[in-house]
This record gives structure tokens, C-alpha cells and sequence, in this order.
């Protein structure tokens, strides 16, 4: 703990004389080398940023609520490529492992203002996520290649992006093609500490097929991260291959975690007219992971430890295939605008998960098989969704001082969580005399099939209306209707035989207002206060006789309730005169019922249910764009108190009043800062960021529904480099302070391992983590 809190002060050390330096560096100088960058960069202090947050092209400074914006400029001074990225830069978003479905795939859940969870299938969670119109799970994280900006909005966004946007929502817009020629392509080649080589590969391609009509835009990539993590195996004769407490002499394999990840897209825009044109895309990626990008945690540390020690030398795979293929059609007058978008995702993900050890334990320890023979058991998971999405939009311009946006919402989706058949040999023989489950007359142990459909058809609409000159009103309202239905079918030894097929099917009806009065009190500064609220999907669950919560009712489980919240905001936006600065703030308070909480059952099973009531109000503040013509700067942070007040049957697995909502942090905070200057062979560069994010509380998935504590974690990088012409040469180095955070545990796909040390057994929670210190050395050129 002593050298956690040495590096958290060396890195905030680092990064306010990074601050420093930049400042003094954007104010001194020479005076020819400051008019260079000068007139290379002013016009981005008079640049606007443009978001459709709304789903109409608006100023960020004018839209009414609070919203992170990363745009084209920034994604590429911070170096910002996935995920993990953009969300620990961005105020009170956090994101976990955990809380959604087992194994690794499909298991992150995004969380904004201490809004959180996820439900098993992964169609439904706290965070929209979406990828320009198309809503796609939050669990998936799309490559920032060629992307025009990301945009996070905070609080309920019920109204124009409906449920699963109960907490915010991200929003990755993509560019579209020019009307032109271009052709850019990047390489870059480094090493990971503890690990093995990284590297990655680019190319974007804008095409002119017809001038003025026919253009097409494709993006294809390749990255490979090093495995980080080191997996060890006794001998498979070893007594240790059976036992993990026993010592043994070990074999050891590197490079667990690796990933590669290969996509892309191609986008085909036709301008009919002025005033129409269609936009046809098809949106790809593929990641492989050579074992999951987790490891042990044992308790009460809860810190990753690198090394995994397994019983056999049983290779665990992870990979995740999806593709979106989708068109658009935008009619734009000059008075009003008409958008279709209709998109089909697709999408396949698999866990191969070595859970020997675990499983051993269950079948001596529980199920009462003590003969069978030392052998690895690898537990495959896999999980499969489709969704058809049609949206239909008509957005109007001040017609008596009134504008807005109105339309028609239709989805449909279906998953399927399926685990094959897994076989334990020797069962036969070993369960002769088992008075547990019995004689067993086949090898047979588990298998499952979960299949799930939720259906969503919505209208809704926003208008807006200036009056006396500076105020502008808004009122909105979504009006939707929801359909789920499920199934589980099982059989195997540990299922103690066949569950039978016993379809459950939920719907609901509502309305999710939205109300926000703002005040343009000068010409760069405005205020604003809003009440609006959000709903998530409740729905069907299976119900495991052999596996339930005795005092919760069957209905409470088979029919999950929707949760839904109220969440009041004051805030501001000022724009600094004679700078490019935009100064964000607010202040809010939730009020939220139903709350749904996934919770892990002592036989391994998941289910979410839900707790009665929570509290949560917080505060927000940004200051992002240029302080100089030279500098640009990235300063926020954001502060959450979060308060379970009721937490109903979520006391069975130990939440009590006064609790914080789960894998959330209180506190979060980020600094950056990206200075150019003018140098002999072009223009150099350097960017620096920090990153804080507060301890939170963890629900372990691992089994047992124990709480557990997640430590604070910082996370800084540097990038450096010249452009001279069209080419680029940077060296970038991530995770800089070699930061190796608990990003939570994830739910094992089959049996958790517990330690054999002490009388309680307490399990070894399996958890996500970040890769560690990377330097890359990347090459880009233009045409």
C-alpha cells in the first residue's frame, strides 16, 4: 500500500509539472516560433464544437445538459483508441468487469453518475452506447480509427434514445465519406513491460466514384497488444494437479492476455440531390484473446496478482466477433429534415474457460465425488445476438420561435447464452455410491441453453421554444412498449438432471418525460435546470428451483421489474472570451426505484433483482479547449454520493441502508494538456494526461455474494512527436506509472476457486485488469 500511495504522489508530481511546463511553454518561447504555431493553430480557437446530442447539429455551448465531447483533434492529440480511454477522462463515467454476463467477452458494464448494471443477456444495461444511430450493447468497444468525435451525455436520455439510456449515453460518430480523394495509413511497433511485442497497422481511404455524387469511405486495421500475464502448471501426475494448496514444481507460459484485433468498415455515400442522399455501411471487428485479460485477486487484498496457477496446461481463449450493417437516408429542406436509419447487428462471443481447480472443488466439496480421476475441465461458453433497428426522425427548424424533433422507434432482438455439453470422465464410476444427486448413468455434467428475445417500439419527440429573446423551454416525452420473453433448459449431474423447458415472457408500458428551462444571459455564457426521467427494460428470468434465494418470491425473480429515475440538474456553460475555452458545471440529484442489481448465488448461478430505492447527487465541472493558440487543455472532475436507502430483498446478499451503489467510484478526475510548437524540421509536439478514479464497493461475481473493496487507481501517458508535411512520427507510451487496477471481478463461467487456506474457504475472485506500461513508436503518413 506504501508504494500504491508513492506512485499515486509521484504521478500527480508528474502531471502538475507537465501542467506547469506546458503553461510556461505556451506563454514564453520566442516570439517567430510562437506566430508559427500561431498561424497554424488560431483557428482552433474560433472553431465551434459541433454535437447532435439532440439528434440535430447544435453548438456544444448551447446545448442545455451536461456533455463530454471528444473531438476528431483531441481523439488524436490524447491518443485515444478504445475504451478504457475516453471513459476515465470523462467525469463521473466509470466502467467494471462484472455485473453483466459470465466470462470475459461480454462482460463490461458502463456506470454514469453512480448509475449501474447490466442484465445477462446484454441488451439492456445503465448506458446507452451507440455507434452514429445504431444502438449496440455497451459491453462491445469499437476502435477509435476514424471517428469524428465521441460524445457522452449525462442523466437520463430516455426521451430521444429511450431505454438502456437510464444512467447517459456514448456516442462514437463516425466520419463519413468526402466528396473527394484521400488516402492516410499508420504503423507503429513498441513493447509492453512484462510482456512481449505490440504493434498495429491502419489504412483509410476516401474514393471519388462520381464528382459531386458517388464517394466511398473504407477503413481497414490490425492492432496486437502483448500478453502481460504469466499461467503455471504442476505436472499432470503432480498430487498438485488435483489440490491447488499442495506445493509443487511448476512449468510457467507467458504472454496470457494477449489480444489482436482485426476491422474496419466501408461506407458508400450517394448525394441524389442538394437536398437528399443515402449512406450505406457495413461496420466489422474480430478480437481474439489468447486467455482472458484477468487474473487472481484473492481476498481481502483484492489486488491482480500476474500470475495464474492452473492444474493442467490447458490454453483458455476468448474472441468476439460482431458486424453492422446499416443505411441511412437524410432529406434535408431548409426548413425541416427527415432521417431513416435501419441497421442489423450481428454479433458472436466466446469464453473458453480453464476452470479445473473450481470445478474440482465443487464436486468433492458439494456434490460429495471424491474418486474422480485428476483431469481438466475447460468450460465453454457462448453467447450469440441479433438485432434489427429502425429509426424514422423528422426534425423541424424555428417555426414561431418553436423547433424540434419527433419520431418512431422500432427494435427487436434476440441472444442465446448456451454452454455445450461438458463431460467429466470416470463420472459413472465415481457416482455409484453418491447420495447427493445419486448414480449417474452417463458422463454427462452440464449443459444449458438460454435464449431470450425483448422487443421495443417507441414515439417520441422533444420541442423546443425561445421566448423573450434568452430563454428557450423544452418538453419532451418518449411513450414506449417493451416484450421480453426467456427460457433455460439444462440437464447434467451438477444440474441434478434435466430443467425442462418453462418459457417466461414480461411487458411493459410507459412514459418518460423530460422538462429543461435555459437562460442565454450573455452572449458566451448560458444556465440551465432540467428534470427529466429514464427507465431501463425490466424482464423474464428463469427460475432454478435448486439454486434460489429462499425468501425471495418466484415472481420477484421470473419478472424483473423496470427501474426507473428522476434526475434533477443545474448547470452552466461559459465561454471564455479571447481564449477556446468552455467551462462546464452542474450540480444533480437521483432519485431512483426498482434499482436492478445482479447478485451471484452460492451454486454459481446469477440473477438480477431488485432493490427498492437509492439517492444519489453529485456535482461536475470541465474546462476544455485552448488556452493559448499552442496549448490545449483537458481539466475535469466529478463527485458522486451514492446511497442504497432501501435496499429491499438486495439485503439477502448484504447490502444494507446507507450502501453505495456497486463498482462505483465517488471521485473521478482527469488533466491533460497537447502543446505544438514550431521546430526546424516541422512542428513539434508533446501531450500529457492523468487520470484518477476513487475506490468503489464490489458485489463479488465470483461467487458467495461477499463485498469486497476496490482500490483507487491513477493512470498517466505521454505522447511525443514532429509532423513535417503530410507525415507524422510520435513515440507514445501508455499506462506510464505501470498502474495495475482491479477493474472488477468476473463471474466464472464455470466454478469459482476458493482457497483452501483457513476453515471459511473463501473464493479467488478472477479480475479484469489494464495492460501495463506500453511504449509504442508510430509512423503516419498522408496523401
Amino acid at each position: 500500500m506504501a508504494n500504491f500511495n508513492l506512485s499515486n504522489t509521484c504521478a500527480v508530481g508528474a502531471a502538475r509539472g507537465l501542467a506547469i511546463a506546458f503553461l510556461l511553454a505556451g506563454l514564453g518561447g520566442s516570439g517567430s516560433a510562437r506566430a508559427q504555431a500561431l498561424n497554424i493553430t488560431d483557428s482552433a480557437m474560433l472553431d465551434t464544437i459541433i454535437v447532435s446530442a439532440r439528434k440535430r447539429d447544435e453548438s456544444l455551448a448551447s446545448v442545455p445538459e451536461s456533455i463530454t465531447a471528444f473531438t476528431a483533434a483531441s481523439l488524436s492529440e490524447f491518443d485515444i483508441r478504445a475504451f478504457n480511454d475516453y471513459a476515465t477522462k470523462t467525469p463521473n463515467m466509470s466502467f467494471a468487469y462484472g455485473a453483466g454476463a459470465t466470462g470475459t467477452s461480454n462482460a463490461r458494464t458502463v456506470a454514469i453518475r453512480g448509475i449501474n448494471g447490466q442484465n445477462l443477456f446484454g441488451t439492456a444495461g445503465a448506458t446507452g452506447f451507440y455507434l452514429d444511430d445504431t444502438p449496440i450493447p455497451a459491453s462491445i468497444d469499437p476502435r477509435v480509427v476514424d471517428m469524428e468525435r465521441i460524445e457522452i451525455l449525462k442523466g437520463p436520455q430516455g426521451t430521444l434514445f429511450g431505454e438502456s439510456s437510464l444512467a447517459g449515453n456514448v456516442r462514437l460518430i463516425t466520419k463519413q465519406p468526402d466528396l473527394g480523394d484521400s488516402l492516410r495509413y499508420t504503423a507503429e511497433a513498441g513493447l509492453t513491460a512484462g510482456g512481449g511485442a505490440d504493434g498495429g497497422a491502419s489504412v483509410i481511404a476516401n474514393m471519388l466514384l462520381i464528382p459531386g455524387r458517388l464517394a466511398i469511405r473504407a477503413v481497414f486495421f490490425g492492432n496486437h497488444d502483448a500478453g502481460y500475464l504469466r499461467r503455471t502448471f504442476p505436472s499432470a501426475l503432480s498430487p498438485a494437479a488435483g489440490d491447488p494448496s499442495l506445493a509443487a514444481t511448476r512449468s510457467s507460459v507467458g504472454d496470457q492476455g494477449a489480444e489482436t484485433i482485426l476491422g474496419g468498415s466501408v461506407t458508400t455515400r450517394f448525394k441524389a440531390s442538394e437536398r437528399f442522399e443515402a449512406r450505406l455501411r457495413v461496420v466489422f471487428q474480430n478480437t481474439e484473446d489468447k486467455g482472458f485479460p484477468a487474473t487472481f485477486a484473492p481476498l481481502p487484498a483484492f489486488a491482480p496478482q500476474y500470475t495464474l496457477n492452473r492444474a493442467f496446461d490447458i490454453q483458455p481463449l476468448a474472441s468476439d466477433t460482431w458486424v453492422l450493417p446499416s443505411l441511412a437516408l437524410d432529406y434535408r429542406s431548409e426548413h425541416f429534415s427527415v432521417v431513416s436509419s435501419t441497421s442489423y447487428f450481428y454479433r458472436r462471443n466466446r469464453d473458453l474457460e480453464d476452470s479445473t481447480y473450481g470445478t474440482q472443488q465443487i464436486l468433492r466439496g458439494f456434490y460429495g465425488v471424491a474418486a474422480l480421476p485428476n483431469q481438466p475441465f475447460l468450460w465453454d461458453q457462448e453467447h450469440r445476438q441479433n438485432q434489427l433497428t429502425e429509426e424514422l426522425r423528422l426534425s423541424f427548424d424555428a417555426m414561431h420561435s418553436m423547433s424540434g424533433t419527433v419520431g418512431i422507434f422500432y427494435s427487436r432482438a434476440r441472444t442465446r447464452l448456451s454452454i455445450p455439453p461438458t463431460y467429466a470422465r470416470g463420472l459413472v464410476t465415481a457416482t455409484a455410491n453418491n447420495i447427493v444427486v445419486g448414480p449417474w448413468p452417463n458422463n454427462l455434467l452440464w449443459t444449458d441453453y438460454n435464449p431470450a428475445t425483448q422487443e421495443d417500439i417507441s414515439l417520441f419527440g422533444e420541442i423546443y421554444w425561445k421566448f423573450l429573446n434568452r430563454f428557450t423551454a423544452t418538453v419532451g416525452a418518449r411513450k414506449y412498449r417493451l416484450r421480453q420473453t426467456t427460457d433455460f433448459t439444462a440437464d447434467g449431474f451438477n444440474n441434478f438432471g434435466p430443467t425442462l423447458s418453462n418459457p417466461q415472457a414480461s411487458q411493459q408500458t410507459g412514459l418518460d418525460p423530460k422538462f429543461d428551462l435555459s437562460y442565454q444571459y450573455t452572449d458566451t455564457a448560458m444556465m440551465y435546470a432540467s428534470a427529466s426521467k429514464g427507465f431501463r427494460a425490466g424482464g423474464a428470468q428463469p427460475f432454478l428451483p435448486f439454486c434460489s434465494l429462499p425468501t425471495l418470491p418466484v415472481e420477484d425473480i421470473t419478472h424483473l421489474k423496470s427501474d426507473t429515475l428522476w434526475s434533477y440538474e443545474l448547470g452552466t456553460k461559459v465561454q471564455v472570451p479571447r481564449t477556446g475555452l468552455l467551462i462546464s458545471a452542474d450540480v444533480f440529484h437521483i432519485d431512483w426505484n426498482n434499482l436492478q442489481q445482479q447478485v451471484a448465488l452460492p451454486c454459481g448461478a446469477y440473477i438480477v433483482i431488485n432493490g427498492q430505492a437509492a439517492k444519489i447527487d453529485g456535482a461536475e465541472l470541465e474546462v476544455t479547449g485552448s488556452l493559448t493558440p499552442s496549448l490545449q487543455i483537458r481539466f475535469s472532475t466529478g463527485y458522486e454520493k451514492t446511497n442504497i436507502t432501501e435496499p429491499g430483498p438486495l439485503s439477502i446478499v448484504g447490502i444494507l441502508p446507507g450502501s453505495r451503489t456497486l463498482g462505483t467510484p465517488a471521485w473521478t478526475a482527469s488533466l491533460g494538456g497537447a502543446y505544438t510548437h514550431a521546430i526546424a524540421a516541422g512542428l513539434g509536439f508533446v501531450s500529457a494526461d492523468y487520470s484518477y478514479v476513487g475506490d468503489s464497493v464490489s458485489l463479488l461475481n465470483s461467487g458467495g455474494g461477499a463485498l469486497a473493496h476496490r482500490a483507487s487507481y491513477v493512470l498517466a501517458n505521454l505522447r511525443l512527436g514532429v509532423r513535417h508535411d503530410l507525415t507524422e512520427v510520435s513515440l507514445k507510451v501508455h499506462n506510464l506509472t505501470n498502474a495495475k487496477p482491479n477493474l472488477g471481478d468476473i463471474g466464472y463461467v464455470g466454478y469459482a476457486q476458493y482457497d483452501r487456506v483457513g476453515a471459511s474457504m473463501p473464493i479467488i475472485p478472477q479480475v479484469a485488469t489494464l495492460q501495463p506500461l506500453t511504449v509504442l513508436l508510430q509512423y503516419r503518413r498522408d496523401f
